[in-house]
């Protein structure tokens, strides 16, 4: 089984989804998570956001539709927060944090508001033993992604060590994109990592395959790039869409 994370409006720039509710997603415009999530009868909506403000339209607005929502904070983990300097950027790499339930929701809110207050450093940065100040594996789950982790940062880069995740029982996210060196993330992630401990995930930017064109002209205005220099990072392909994941899934 394959699991959609979806990724909204409220993470500036990665995604033309939005978390609007039921029945409101415009013809040939932004589409709802929410509609997509009724019309593909998928039941349980991953939220994985880089911040935490779309928890709350997401949380009401799945509520409405009959929805189980989970909600993941995706943020960037460094080794010392205090460090503010390009070489401490270099070794940033992303994880994903769900909250279990009420007491996690709260949990994500103080780990989100250190990492704003007293780690941002172009972007909010938490250091992993902060992290582990705040974790209940009660309140918490972990979630190492497929792109952007310490795995994938080690195999094509080489910048980052291997933290320690001691703290907590993580899950290893794989994915199959259609990207050049997803093989050798894969390999690396399935060496790194017993069996049971790796999930199939789809990240989700858009709808369809055709909606590719509109999320790379929207990642240029983002990015203040233009169509034949994208930087479009890992997302080069036109797989980081539902359309793909229901492909997968059958």
């Amino acid at each position: 089984m394959t699991i959609p994370f979806f990724k909204s409006h409220y993470s500036i720039g990665k995604s033309i989804l939005t978390l609007q509710e039921e029945g409101e997603s415009i013809d040939n415009g932004p589409q709802s998570i929410i509609d997509l999530c009724k019309k593909n009868d998928i039941k349980d909506l991953h939220l994985v956001d880089d911040s935490m403000s779309g928890f709350l339209q997401g949380y009401l607005n799945s509520q409405k539709a009959g929805l189980n929502f989970r909600f993941g904070l995706r943020i960037s983990v460094c080794d010392n927060m205090e460090e503010k300097n390009e070489e401490e950027i270099n070794k940033t790499s992303k994880l994903i944090i769900f909250a279990n339930n009420k007491a996690g929701y709260k949990r994500l809110i103080k780990i989100y508001t250190k990492a704003a207050q007293e780690g941002f450093y172009y972007v909010p940065r938490i250091d992993y033993r902060s992290l582990k100040d705040f974790w209940n594996d009660k309140d918490l789950s972990l979630v190492v992604p497929f792109y952007d982790s310490f795995l994938h940062k080690n195999t094509l880069h080489g910048t980052i060590c291997t933290p320690d995740l001691s703290f907590c029982d993580p899950l290893f996210a794989v994915e199959d994109n259609d990207v050049p060196f997803n093989y050798l993330i894969r390999n690396r992630v399935k060496e790194f990592c017993e069996k049971n401990k790796c999930i199939n995930v789809k990240s989700v930017f858009y709808n369809k395959k055709e909606d590719f064109k509109a999320f790379l002209t929207f990642r240029c205005i983002n990015n203040r790039t233009t169509l034949d220099k994208p930087n479009l990072d890992h997302m080069t392909s036109n797989e980081f869409c539902l359309e793909s994941w229901g492909e997968s899934s059958e």
